[in-house]
C-alpha cells in the first residue's frame, strides 16, 4: 500500500510526463450525488482556505498496466469516484464558461491572454489527455484513438445508468472530444443535473473563475494506491470517507467482469447480462453478500474452490477468497456462483411454482425465525441429484428437522452465533463423505449427525425458556410460535393470514398482551388480578405479563391495549384495518383465543373466561409448552 498527501493538482497532474488516469469500473454503481451534495462542495470550496481537505481516494493499481516506459497508468477507483466526477464536471462547466467569455474579454496585453489560453489549456488537459499515436499501434488500454491522437480521459465513469456516455456526451458539447450523439433521456440523469447546477452556480466574470480553479487545484486529498481490491475493501470499511464505499458483491462482480474478459476473452457486457441473473435470483444485496460465503462454506470440500488458510468465509474475508478464486478460473467461479445463485434465491424466496405447497411453507416458515447459518446446509442439499439421496421426501424432512432444531436454538441461545457455521460445515463434509464412501445419504444419518450429543438444545433448555418471560426476551420468536400455535389448531371458519403486511409493510396482526403491558395498570385491573391490592398486582404483572400464557394476537389498537377485559373480549367483526378485514377482540375466533386451559378443575378458554388471573396466565401457559414441546421435538433421538 502508498498513500501520500496530495493537491488535486498532482492528483491528475498535467505536468510533462504525467500518465495517471482514474477509471471507475465498467459496472461499478452509477454517480448518485444530488443537490445537497453539490452544494456542499461549492460551499466547502467557497468558505474555506486554499488546500481544503477532501478525504481520501482509494484505487488499485495491480502493477499490469502502466509498467511500460511511457504507457499510461490506469487506476481502478475503488472509493473516490463520486467525487473525482463531480470535480471533473465543475471544471468542464467553468471551462465551458471561460471559453465561451474568450472572445468577450479584453486582455491588457499578449501575455495575459496567453495566461487565459493556458488556464483553458490546463483544464482541457485535466479532463481528456490526447497523445500522438505511435505509428500503425492501435488505442492502449483505457483510451481511444480519435484521428492521429489517442484519447484518455482522465477521470472516466461507470457505464451504469449511462453515466459515460452522458460524460461523453458533455465533454464533446464543450468542443473537448470528437461530437457526440446525446443520449437519450439525457437530461433526467445526476451528470446532466450537476452539470447545469455548476453552469447556474458559477461566475460570468473570468478573474473569479480563474481564482475558483487554482482552489479545486489545491483541494488536498489522500491517495491511497493498493495492489489488491480486497486490501481496497479492508480499507475503505476503516476509514470515514466522504463517497458511499463499494459493497463487497460491487467488488466481487467487477473482479469477476474483468478477468473473464482478461482470461477467457469474453465481452464485459456479455458477462454483466450474465451477471444480471445472479441480481434476478438474489435481489436483496445482504442475501448476496451472505450468498456469497455460503457458497464457500458448502462446498469448501472441493480442492478447486478452497482457499489454503480460510476454514471459512467470514465478511472480513469475502473479497480475499473471492480474489483468489476469481484469479484461479473465473469461469468456473462465475458458472458456479450462477448455477448456485438460482438454488439459494429459491431457497429463501420460495414459491410454489418452484416446490410443492408443502415444501414451501416449511421454507417459509424457516425463513422466519433467524436461521441464516441453515441455508448453507440447505444449499449443499438441493444441488444434490435426488439418486443420492435415500427417500423422496429426504429434502422436506431436512427442511423440518432444520426449523426444529432453529426454534430450540433461537429460544434458547444455544448453540452460540459464532459456533453455528462451523457446524453446518461439519454436518455437510460429514454428508459428502458418506456420499463419497458409496452410500446413499439417509436421513436418519443427516439427523443423527445434526444432532449428535451437545450440539442441540435439549428438551429441559428449551421448556425452561419457554415458561419464562419470553416476549421480554425475544419477541421474533414469540411471535413465531404464537402464529404457529394458532396455524395448528385453526379452523376453517376463521383462519387469517397472521403474516400479512399492509403497503407500508407493517404487519397487520400484531403480539398483544392480554394483562397489559404498561406497568401503570388501571383500578379495574388491579382489583381483577389482585384483589384491589396495587402491590400485590405490581408483582404479578413484572412475573407473568410477558409470559406466553398473557398472550395472543391481535390488530394493533392502541385503545385496546389498556383496555379492560371486558373490552379486549368483546368481538368486533371485519374491521378495517391496515386496508385488510379482521375480527377484533378475544372473540373473534382465532383458535388461539379458543385454546382450552383449567383452573380449579373447570376447562375454559380466553374467548369465553369472565376475568384473568395469574392462575389462568400459569395454565394457559402450560397448556401452550406442552403443545410447543411436542410440536418441536426430535423423533427418535429424545
Amino acid at each position: 500500500m502508498k498513500a501520500d498527501s496530495m493537491p488535486f493538482s498532482k492528483i491528475i497532474s498535467i505536468d510533462q510526463g504525467a500518465r495517471e488516469h482514474y477509471h471507475v469500473p465498467k459496472y461499478q454503481r452509477e454517480y448518485s450525488w444530488r443537490k445537497t451534495d453539490w452544494e456542499r462542495l461549492v460551499q466547502d470550496i467557497d468558505e474555506n482556505e486554499s488546500g481544503y481537505f477532501m478525504g481520501s481516494i482509494i484505487c488499485v493499481n495491480d502493477g499490469e498496466r502502466g509498467n511500460q516506459p511511457g504507457s499510461e497508468i490506469v487506476y481502478d477507483v475503488v472509493d473516490g469516484q463520486q467525487r473525482l466526477t463531480t470535480l471533473s464536471l465543475f471544471m468542464m462547466a467553468i471551462y465551458e464558461r471561460l471559453n465561451d467569455l474568450k472572445n468577450e474579454t479584453e486582455f491588457e496585453d499578449d501575455e495575459d491572454r496567453q495566461d487565459y489560453d493556458n488556464s483553458l489549456s490546463s483544464l482541457r488537459n485535466k479532463l481528456v489527455k490526447k497523445k500522438k499515436k505511435d505509428g500503425d499501434t492501435g488505442s492502449e488500454i483505457g483510451g481511444w484513438v480519435e484521428q492521429s491522437k489517442i484519447c484518455f480521459l482522465r477521470v472516466q465513469p461507470s457505464s451504469q445508468n449511462r453515466n459515460l456516455d452522458d460524460y461523453t456526451y458533455l465533454l464533446s458539447k464543450t468542443g473537448i472530444i470528437k461530437k457526440r450523439d446525446k443520449p437519450k433521456y439525457f437530461g433526467l440523469r445526476s451528470i446532466a443535473k450537476a452539470y447545469r447546477f455548476f453552469q447556474n452556480w458559477i461566475s460570468e466574470d473570468p478573474a473569479p473563475l480563474m481564482a475558483l480553479v487554482e482552489k479545486i487545484n489545491q483541494l488536498n486529498f489522500v491517495h491511497i494506491s493498493v495492489n489488491s481490491q480486497a486490501d481496497a475493501f479492508t480499507l475503505f470499511e476503516t476509514l470515514n470517507n466522504r463517497g458511499v464505499p463499494l459493497s463487497a458483491i460491487d467488488i466481487i462482480k467487477n473482479k469477476i467482469l474483468s478477468e473473464m474478459e482478461k482470461q477467457h476473452q469474453v465481452d464485459v457486457d456479455e458477462s454483466f447480462e450474465k451477471w444480471q441473473e445472479v441480481i434476478a435470483a438474489i435481489p436483496d444485496t445482504t442475501d448476496q453478500e451472505r450468498f456469497l460465503r455460503h457458497y464457500y462454506n458448502a462446498f469448501r470440500w472441493d480442492k478447486s474452490i478452497r482457499v489454503e488458510g480460510i476454514s471459512r468465509a467470514i465478511k472480513s474475508k469475502i473479497i480475499l477468497i473471492y480474489e483468489k478464486l476469481i484469479k484461479q478460473d473465473a469461469a468456473k467461479v462465475f458458472d458456479d456462483i450462477c448455477i448456485y445463485a438460482e438454488i439459494y434465491g429459491k431457497l429463501i424466496a420460495p414459491s410454489d411454482e418452484n416446490y410443492d405447497s408443502v415444501l414451501t411453507k416449511q421454507l417459509s416458515d424457516l425463513s422466519r425465525i433467524n436461521a441464516s447459518p441453515a441455508y448453507q446446509i440447505l444449499l449443499y442439499l438441493f444441488h444434490l441429484p435426488d439418486s443420492q439421496l435415500d427417500q423422496k421426501t429426504f429434502r422436506s424432512d431436512a427442511v423440518d428437522l432444520l426449523q426444529k432444531y432453529y426454534v430450540r436454538r433461537n429460544v434458547t441461545d444455544f448453540p452460540g452465533t459464532r459456533d453455528l457455521d462451523q457446524a453446518s460445515m461439519n454436518l455437510i463434509e460429514a454428508c459428502h463423505n458418506q456420499i463419497e464412501s458409496g452410500h446413499l445419504l439417509t436421513f436418519d444419518y443427516f439427523r443423527d449427525t445434526l444432532l449428535k450429543s451437545g450440539t442441540f438444545a435439549s428438551r429441559d433448555q428449551f421448556e425452561k425458556n419457554l415458561r419464562k418471560s419470553m416476549y421480554s426476551t425475544n419477541h421474533l420468536m414469540t411471535r413465531y410460535l404464537l402464529i404457529k400455535l394458532d396455524e395448528t389448531h385453526h379452523s376453517r371458519e376463521y383462519a387469517p393470514d397472521l403474516w400479512a403486511r399492509n403497503d407500508k409493510d407493517n404487519y397487520v396482526w400484531t403480539v398483544e398482551h392480554i394483562l397489559p403491558q404498561k406497568e401503570d395498570i388501571s383500578n379495574d385491573w388491579v382489583d381483577m388480578i389482585a384483589n384491589g391490592d396495587r402491590a400485590k398486582a405490581q408483582l404479578i404483572h413484572e412475573e407473568n405479563v410477558h409470559r406466553l400464557g398473557n398472550l395472543t394476537m391481535s390488530g394493533y389498537n392502541s385503545k385496546l391495549a389498556t383496555a379492560s377485559f371486558q373490552d379486549k373480549q368483546a368481538l368486533a367483526e371485519n374491521k378495517k384495518f391496515l386496508g385488510h378485514k379482521i375480527n377484533i377482540g378475544y372473540r373473534n375466533g382465532l383458535a388461539l383465543n379458543n385454546l382450552n386451559f383449567t383452573v380449579s378443575k373447570k376447562s375454559d378458554n380466553l374467548a369465553n373466561v369472565p376475568k384473568w388471573t395469574m392462575d389462568m396466565i400459569e395454565s394457559r401457559t402450560n397448556v401452550m409448552v406442552d403443545q410447543l414441546l411436542k410440536m418441536y421435538s426430535f423423533e427418535g433421538i429424545e
